[in-house]
């Protein structure tokens, strides 16, 4: 009797390959989804739990991922008796048995197609949900807050520095808690973090009715950042890195278009402080993030483990031909050892400021000019529009890079080279087809950015600690984001006049580009830590 697990370097390696008789009959969708969920479970014997992906795949050279050295062991002595004492009964076979076709062998069965896709992979539905919360976070709060800004400010006589400090509070207060946001992900998937998020956003924004205090502000706004750190920070990034591999760009790209959509509907916010008041408007505000976020978070699964899929809406067999990855990378310590990580800090630290210390300032900015103040307020829903570009096809661009083993480096430089572009056509501007070409330009930049620094975390560090990882560059990139737009005050307060501080900023982006290339990028397209073991390997071992 052949042993059925052929342990090598591959078994070192904790991968042991299989390649198995093809037996009588044809293992269907049915049985291969009661291994799938038993397995999930944790209520089957351990070499079903190690090997289920196996017994569904007879006759298939695939990897299979194995940590623990005991199973390891009880798999390498399992012949194919073994194996079938693991799959349904004959009964159960002969049932989903495929029927004979002409020239097939007296008792034989015709062996099964390639097993197809069926419908939209299940990821765009998350996709479609994630959209859903960042446009309507986006709607209600981060834009629509300014319509509720000044009632409440002259409600309570509070001056505008004060109130603008709360919008500066949000970014150290969602900075800091993101690495421990990470870490729960890492450890309860992110689709718990995601609802958390939404029932602390509508709370955040609800508790906004009953504000009597400028603590009261305070404490809303901290709420609500820690809720948008859980979804649109650390929580979704996740979620996406691990349902797409090959459209892992792309995917995050179109998840986080919702905000680019969210400008028209400002106007609904408008109507509501027109005629219910801005406490009113604050309530049903949050009560709508809660009634429409939560079924939208409810769409959000950890892995595609989760529902019995593959990673991009691989097919079981496009995954065998493909090779099984297995994943690998660092923890967060040794990330925060790596000169990458501080590298890459500083890159997207650099991009922060004209994101963060340009856009609070660029109405009173291009007013400074001489421009009208709608002026000013078209330059931002073009940039606005613009971003939804940049995303995506930022995004698209990642992926077109890594499946062609070019350079990634590319992305980040290319977008400290068009902010830093931009602020220079700002910074000299006399007419009005310039703004539209520093929105323009601006736009791109502050798009690309969303999608790339996941992808590149990814590249860099593995997907075992993605979320932790990625919640401390968020962490780093806070100094940044908050001492940009003091910087821009200090120069207009000094000088009075915006000039220097948009060309300090300016001059920033440029310095930082021959940094991008600093990253140590491992050649090869994809994750550098994962290693296929495919049928060569199998038949090497």
């Amino acid at each position: 009797m052949q042993p059925l697990m052929r342990a090598g370097s591959a078994a070192s390696a904790g991968v042991l390959s299989a390649a198995l008789p093809k037996p009588s009959g044809r293992i269907t969708n049915g049985p291969r989804r009661r291994i799938s969920r038993a397995a999930r479970r944790g209520d089957a014997a351990p070499e079903r739990r190690d090997c289920y992906r196996v017994a569904a795949r007879i006759g298939k050279p695939v990897a299979v991922p194995v940590r623990d050295p005991a199973t390891a062991a009880r798999l390498a002595a399992l012949t194919h008796d073994g194996m079938q004492d693991l799959m349904p009964r004959p009964a159960a076979l002969a049932a989903s048995a495929a029927p004979p076709v002409d020239g097939a062998a007296p008792g034989g069965v015709a062996a099964a197609p390639p097993r197809r896709r069926r419908g939209l992979f299940y990821g765009w539905y998350m996709i479609a949900g994630m959209m859903g919360i960042h446009w309507y976070v986006s709607a209600s709060f981060v834009y629509g807050f300014g319509v509720l800004f000044v009632p409440i400010l002259e409600t309570f006589g509070w001056s505008r520095s004060i109130g603008s400090l709360t919008a500066l509070f949000m970014q150290p207060v969602g900075g800091a808690v993101g690495p421990l946001i990470g870490a729960f992900v890492d450890r309860h998937g992110a689709r718990p973090a995601a609802i958390g998020g939404v029932v602390m956003i509508g709370l955040g924004i609800m508790s906004l009715a009953f504000m009597q205090s400028l603590w009261m502000l305070f404490a809303s706004f901290s709420l609500v950042s820690i809720g948008m750190s859980s979804t649109m920070g650390v929580g979704f990034n996740t979620a996406i890195v691990n349902w797409f591999r090959r459209q892992r760009g792309k995917a995050l790209g179109i998840g986080f278009s919702g905000g680019a959509l969210s400008g028209p509907f400002v106007v609904i916010v408008v109507w509501l402080e027109a005629t219910y008041g801005w406490r009113e408007s604050a309530f049903i505000l949050g009560l709508g993030m809660l009634l429409f976020g939560l079924p939208c978070a409810m769409l959000i699964r950890s892995k595609p483990a989760d529902k019995g899929l593959n990673p991009d809406g691989d097919t079981d067999e496009e995954v065998v031909a493909m090779g099984s990855p297995v994943e690998g990378g660092m923890t967060s310590g040794q990330a925060l050892k790596d000169r990458n990580f501080w590298v890459l800090a500083l890159i997207y630290g650099v991009l922060s400021t004209g994101i963060s210390g340009f856009m609070l300032h660029q109405i009173p900015y291009l007013v400074s000019l001489g421009f009208s103040r709608e002026a000013g307020a078209f330059s931002l829903a073009v940039m606005t529009l613009v971003s939804l570009l940049g995303r995506v096809l930022g995004g698209m661009l990642m992926d077109f890079l890594s499946r062609r083993d070019f350079d990634l480096r590319i992305v980040p430089a290319l977008l400290l080279a068009i902010q830093m572009s931009s602020l220079l056509v700002v910074a000299y501007a006399t007419s009005y087809w310039q703004i539209v070409i520093f929105a323009s330009l601006f736009g791109i930049s502050f798009g690309g950015m969303i999608p790339s620094r996941p992808v590149l975390v990814g590249r860099l560090f593995g997907l075992p600690s993605f979320g932790t990882i990625q919640g401390l560059t968020n962490f780093t990139s806070v100094p940044f984001a908050v001492l940009a737009p003091m910087i821009l005050g200090l120069f207009f307060d000094i000088q009075g006049t915006y000039f220097t501080g948009v060309l300090f900023l300016a001059a920033l982006s440029g310095i930082a580009i021959p940094v991008a290339f600093l990253l140590r990028l491992p050649r090869g397209s994809g994750n550098p830590f994962l290693q296929t073991q495919g049928a060569e390997e199998s038949r090497a071992g």
